[in-house]
């Protein structure tokens, strides 16, 4: 059985600006670690949580945002940062291998208290993760290494407890990880045969495969 544990359940009220040297914007982006024991989970995030570019965020299939903190070393220790829990506006940061992007399968299902959930895209990396550490070219550095994190998809609401842990009860028989996903959309684009695997994966966003099929139009 796989089980990721969870480091902190992160969420944020109310939208505030954020202000870098470069840029600035209206965000809710500064996600906290949750005071109470439980939160409950329905279709399209976490009870409380506020999602302000709803465009780009939140909904059933970006309904939980994740990252590892096993990466922020990398990152503190590559540009001298100092990241805490909620540093990439996740709302559940986790722990442990089974939650590094080559290890986590688009299309597999986890339990998460009394909610099941299930993973729908890699988390793409946008301008606002610059604009909260004050470094323009953040966004791009996450593209580049493939430490996105990944976006979680609500199947069943429910409550979750801050001691609750991620355990899978289903593997999509495909086992394509976040990371070869990344590895596709920034280093790898032409590639056909994985284009076309990942136009097929129904269980991949619709945003992300009209992505694919668009960059698959190209080579016909």
């Amino acid at each position: 059985m796989s089980i990721i544990p969870i480091k902190t359940i992160n969420i944020k009220g109310k939208a505030e600006r954020l202000v870098a040297d470069h840029q600035s914007t209206r965000t809710a982006y500064n996600k906290e670690p949750i005071s109470t024991p439980e939160i409950y989970l329905t279709l399209t995030g976490f009870e409380g949580d506020t999602v302000v570019h709803t465009k780009y965020h939140g909904g059933n299939d970006k309904a939980i945002c994740c990252y590892n903190a096993d990466r922020f070393t990398y990152w503190n220790e590559t540009l001298n940062l100092d990241l805490q829990s909620g540093a990439f506006g996740e709302n559940l940061t986790l722990t442990g291998d089974n939650a590094l992007e080559e290890n986590v399968f688009i299309g597999d299902r986890y339990e998460l208290g009394e909610a099941v959930v299930e993973v729908s895209e890699p988390r793409g990396p946008c301008y606002i993760i610059g604009i909260r550490h004050n470094l323009k070219q953040f966004p791009v550095l996450c593209q580049e290494t493939g430490f996105t994190g990944f976006y979680l998809r609500t199947i069943k609401p429910g409550k979750v407890n801050v001691t609750d842990k991620l355990v899978k009860i289903y593997s999509h028989p495909a086992k394509i990880s976040v990371m070869d996903i990344n590895r596709i959309r920034y280093h790898d684009n032409k590639n056909k045969a994985w284009l076309e695997k990942l136009v097929a994966l129904q269980e991949l966003t619709a945003e992300w495969r009209e992505k694919f099929q668009v960059l698959l139009n190209k080579l016909k």
